[in-house]
């Protein structure tokens, strides 16, 4: 297993003592994780986009992220009516089944995994399924919620992400045949090294052993259908689109990943069943981070 993703687990540990020992709390986390969003991820977009060549199927990357959360979101929602839940149960289980854990962990893990080429393809991915959530998820979870919202507040959301800014300018500047000037990359660069760490500490330190014993059995399936599903759904979209080499193990893996953290706020923001989400969220994570050394052989597996 490379050394990156042995920090990354390191971390990842010593967040979710620092979180069980109340040394740090839920609120630590929100505070780093707004940092990451915010600063040091949109610095990595740019970075590591910069001298990456684009491909002419580049465009299927998102589209992939489409081909996985829409056929998820629908089979989650039957699943739900099956189980009889009540409102804002469903509205939380769609919402964290749906939900891929991008920036705080298949980024760092793309990342050590396969480099900068590999972090261009998550990012485009990326693309296609940040518009889905901030929209298709976001709103499914306004429908289900307790609180109101409205499609401006959506919109303002989506529009106002310092990552989203972050990768039109560099798609911009790439298409223009400019690259980022040296200066600016000597400013990006500390920022950029800072996002793998950061953001495996929050995934420890977003941890909640107490909420996950309470709603077991339910966030069991809810794993069961955000990873292995998406697995499988991730298999597909790549055959439909004929994807292959990095692009492919990158959907792959990718859709495979754990809920994301995001999915947490948004459950709180719109009085969803918090519980439940972050149940998902955490056992999805621990999951993830128990097949990490296994990562870099199935990398291997997918690329031949």
């Amino acid at each position: 297993m490379p050394s990156s993703l042995q920090a990354f687990i390191a971390l990842f540990v010593v967040g979710g003592l620092l979180r069980s020992q109340a040394l740090l709390t839920k609120t630590h986390a929100e505070r780093l994780a707004t940092f990451v969003f915010s600063v040091s991820l949109p610095a990595t977009i740019l970075v590591s986009l910069d001298h990456v060549a684009l491909t002419s199927t580049a465009w299927k990357l998102p589209l992939a992220a489409c081909l996985i959360t829409f056929p998820m979101v629908v089979c989650s929602w039957q699943l739900t009516r099956l189980l009889q839940l009540p409102r804002e149960a469903r509205g939380g289980f769609v919402l964290a089944t749906g939900s891929i854990n991008s920036v705080f962990f298949a980024f760092p893990v793309i990342l050590a995994t396969f480099g900068d080429e590999g972090l261009t393809h998550a990012v485009l991915f990326d693309l296609g399924q940040t518009a889905l959530t901030l929209t298709v998820l976001y709103g499914l979870a306004v429908w289900h919620g307790a609180q109101p919202a409205t499609p401006r507040s959506a919109a303002i959301r989506f529009l106002s992400s310092p990552p989203l800014w972050a990768l039109v300018c560099i798609l911009a500047i790439k298409l223009s045949g400019h690259h980022l000037p040296p200066w600016l990359l000597g400013l990006l660069k500390p920022l950029h090294f800072t996002t793998t760490p950061l953001a495996s500490l929050v995934l420890g330190l977003s941890i909640s052993f107490s909420a996950v014993r309470r709603t077991i059995r339910l966030a069991t399936l809810g794993v069961v259908v955000r990873m292995g599903g998406g697995l499988l759904l991730g298999w597909l979209a790549v055959a439909l689109l004929g994807l292959t080499g990095v692009e492919r193990a990158v959907v792959i893996l990718v859709a495979a990943m754990p809920s994301a953290v995001s999915s947490v706020i948004f459950a709180a923001e719109t009085g969803l069943d918090e519980e439940l989400v972050a149940s998902i969220v955490a056992l999805s994570i621990c999951l993830g981070m128990v097949m990490l050394p296994w990562l870099p052989a199935l990398a291997a597996m997918l690329l031949g």
